[in-house]
């Protein structure tokens, strides 16, 4: 009996540490890791000076390096003008110094990498001229458009928060298997961006995927302006 009660004893030990693991994913999976990717719009510009941009959706505790170069180029391999760390990430407001070698361009291209191995990175351009609006330096849309997942009820619906949306657009809203990004998925409803920026939409999981784990959404314009953004979600209810 000793040894059948050392056997027990020494089964549920082992058995202890994988419960653990278990205990730790399901409290991640009820609330989510960042998600997404960060872009970041152009706030200011003051000609041959300086560049002042507004982060969106930023990944947390990481570095980025800040390019800069001719339109066109993506800024890749650029010249370097500046750098900083994320933070709690999220928004932030930034302004970088224009290189002497790019002063007199009439369009600059910006960008900023990720120099702690997670990959992430953004791009933009500006009008290199003195200006108070975003976008292009003239009022106009600059960027592109993301969203990140706020809220999920199980094989029921998905709550989404827009960064960046283009003003005056439709989109049409799709769901599908993990690793499709959500193309030619199901279309589950559409929107209409009107003055465009942060938005909150919710919308119905189909039947056809409810009891998947993981599902990918995204949306595309109908309007032929060729915006789309995309993301996933975890099938499980978050508060």
């Amino acid at each position: 009996m000793k040894t059948i009660a050392s056997v027990l004893l020494v089964f549920v030990l082992l058995a202890l540490p994988l419960g653990q693991i278990n205990a730790s994913a399901s409290s991640e999976t009820a609330n989510p890791q960042y998600s997404g990717y960060p872009t970041f719009s152009i706030s200011s510009v003051v000609k041959n000076t300086s560049v002042t941009i507004k982060t969106n959706n930023l990944p947390p505790n990481n570095s980025f390096k800040v390019r800069m170069g001719k339109m066109g180029t993506k800024a890749i391999g650029g010249i370097v003008v500046g750098s900083f760390s994320s933070g709690s990430g999220g928004t932030k407001t930034l302004t970088f110094d224009i290189p002497a070698d790019l002063k007199g361009l009439r369009k600059i291209a910006i960008r900023f990498d990720s120099t702690t191995g997670s990959g992430y990175f953004a791009y933009n351009w500006f009008w290199n001229s003195g200006s108070s609006s975003g976008g292009s330096g003239t009022g106009g849309y600059g960027g592109y458009p993301t969203f990140t997942i706020t809220a999920v009820v199980r094989n029921s619906t998905v709550t989404i928060k827009t960064q960046n949306l283009p003003a005056n657009d439709t989109f049409a809203v799709r769901m599908n298997k993990m690793g499709t990004k959500g193309v030619n998925g199901i279309k589950v409803d559409t929107f209409s961006s009107g003055s465009g920026g942060t938005k909150t939409y919710t919308f119905t999981v189909p039947d056809d995927l409810k009891g998947l784990r993981q599902i990918a959404i995204r949306f595309d314009s109908t309007t032929g302006s060729g915006y789309f953004a995309y993301n996933w979600f975890y099938n499980n209810t978050t508060k």
